[in-house]
């Protein structure tokens, strides 16, 4: 298949409740939808929603950056079945500096064109360089595998009680995970894992103000250690066999799309870390390729109830998540239906 138009789309969508980020409140998501076209119908969607306080790009970068490379999309071939991924997620130019968030979105978009042409799903394209397709039809059957709190903006003793409070009322067949937003020193995070020794967490989320120290916080307590801010400041070469690192939170969004996200889950997988597909309020046409990005990986629970803020969506019918359980084949394997209330086109190209 030929790539043969190419559409940019502007969309906003009502976050319920407002949402603190960077130190601001924001009461609406906004992205860039793009949306790639074959002259035989097929068609790949991707999002690319820069998160405020978090992503180096604005929104206005991303469309301005879009419109600069988009034209060179178009005539683009699309690999068939005997092209392996790298080769696929390589096949668009995306020029110099291009923004993290819209190379997830042409990313996201191409994998769905590719699923097409091998007329597979989604989630088995993402899973051709792993050990296999997950064999689940969804991420859990019953319940919440795991719940994460955030910490770190009270007192360390406040975060405790908290947390055992929490860790009563879910029982002990859900895992607990702490995300402290490198918002300790090494005292404060070493008096918080001697504290919670007893709450069997299954991680604290990048506990350091300064991460260079995590190799002596790892020496000091029993704590498993998750990186998230860390894996957009270095390579995925970071993580080796004598890594402090228990999990790796990986957010294509923020990270700079699926290639690289891929390269950080196979380091994850062959160091013994485990890798966590994590949403950052995108909407659902990025959902959707979480949901499939997470299908195709070890079985471990992702983060994707972001999508829970988004009081609307631009997909008709929305994502349904069923509280705790994805079912992965209807969020991913059908054609996606797009609100056209809900979007405004920016541009268009066609070859």
């Amino acid at each position: 298949m030929v790539v043969s138009t190419i559409s940019l789309y502007r969309y906003t969508l009502p976050l319920t409740p407002p949402l603190s980020l960077g130190g601001e409140t924001h009461s609406r998501r906004r992205g860039l939808l793009v949306r790639l076209g074959t002259r035989q119908g097929a068609a790949g969607w991707g999002d690319a929603a820069p998160l405020p306080g978090f992503s180096v790009e604005t929104l206005d970068d991303v469309v301005e950056h879009a419109r600069v490379v988009a034209p060179e999309w178009t005539g683009r071939h699309v690999p068939g079945p005997e092209d392996d991924l790298s080769g696929l997620l390589g096949a668009l130019s995306m020029g110099a500096n291009c923004p993290a968030s819209l190379r997830f979105a042409a990313e996201s978009a191409l994998v769905e064109l590719l699923a097409a042409a091998r007329t597979t799903s989604p989630a088995a394209v993402l899973g051709t360089e792993n050990e296999g397709l997950a064999q689940a039809a969804r991420l859990r059957e019953h319940g919440y595998p795991a719940v994460k709190v955030k910490v770190g903006r009270e007192s360390v003793e406040e975060d405790v009680r908290g947390l055992r409070a929490i860790r009563k009322a879910l029982g002990d067949d859900t895992a607990l995970r702490a995300d402290a937003n490198r918002a300790w020193s090494m005292e404060q995070a070493v008096a918080f894992a001697e504290a919670t020794q007893d709450l069997g967490m299954a991680y604290v989320e990048e506990p350091l103000t300064n991460p260079v120290c995590l190799p002596e916080l790892a020496a000091r307590t029993d704590v498993p250690i998750a990186l998230d801010e860390t894996t957009r400041e270095n390579e995925a070469s970071v993580l080796r066999d004598d890594a402090p690192v228990a999990a790796v939170v990986l957010k294509p969004t923020l990270l700079g799309g699926l290639r690289a996200t891929l390269r950080w889950r196979h380091a994850a997988q062959a160091n013994s870390v485990t890798p966590v597909i994590s949403a950052a309020y995108e909407s659902g046409i990025g959902l959707r390729t979480l949901v499939a990005l997470a299908a195709a990986g070890p079985d471990a629970p992702a983060g994707l109830s972001t999508y829970d803020r988004l009081s609307a969506d631009v997909i008709t019918p929305r994502l349904s998540l069923d509280d705790s359980s994805v079912d992965v084949s209807s969020v991913t394997d059908s054609p996606v239906a797009v609100d056209g209330d809900r979007i405004t086109l920016v541009d268009s190209f066609s070859a």
